[in-house]
């Protein structure tokens, strides 16, 4: 099935994989948070909204590899992709958040030092960091709403196809 797979699928795994990484980093850093009382309960909140996406580019990779392009999506996969999709939405206004943090600390740094593009590198790397994962993160939502309607728009044509139906349920293509 792999062979079927446009090339927008394909950059879409690799920005799963790209925003696994960006999520994990984000966990540490949250991790160590934890150990500083005075952003003990904003690291625990990132750790649990983390978690999340974390679960969610999961299930991307899993449908991706284990569903496209037209094997229907389980009962228990359908519901864990209605709730981690609602869940994965309310937590763009937390990585934003996150974003805008960043940049007011990072920002003031940066212009009060002059200093070599490693060392620029280093203090903006949460800044860059936050960003990643919000934008791979809006991404993740798009490309997830788009390959759950293309997984099940090509099921329901392989089943007409097979039965003999020949209505089609949407004259628009999904891939």
């Amino acid at each position: 099935m792999m062979t079927d797979m446009s090339t927008a699928w394909k950059l879409f795994r690799v920005v799963c994989v790209l925003q696994l990484l960006a999520i994990v980093a984000q966990l540490v850093i949250s991790a160590i948070g934890l150990m500083t009382p005075q952003t003990f309960f904003y690291s625990f909140t990132g750790i649990v909204i983390y978690t999340v996406i974390f679960l969610f580019v999961l299930q991307a990779l899993s449908m991706i590899n284990q569903n496209y392009p037209d094997t229907p999506l389980s009962p228990r996969q359908k519901k864990k992709f209605n709730w981690l999709f609602i869940l994965n939405f309310a937590a763009i206004a937390f990585l934003f958040g996150v974003v805008v943090g960043e940049w007011k600390t990072t920002l003031p740094l940066l212009a009060a030092i002059k200093a070599r593009v490693g060392t620029v590198l280093l203090i903006g790397f949460p800044l860059i960091l936050s960003i990643m994962a919000f934008l791979f993160h809006l991404i993740l939502l798009f490309g997830m709403y788009r390959l759950r309607r293309t997984i099940y728009h090509n099921t329901i044509e392989r089943w007409q196809q097979q039965f003999g139906d020949s209505a089609s349920p949407t004259s628009s293509k999904f891939h």
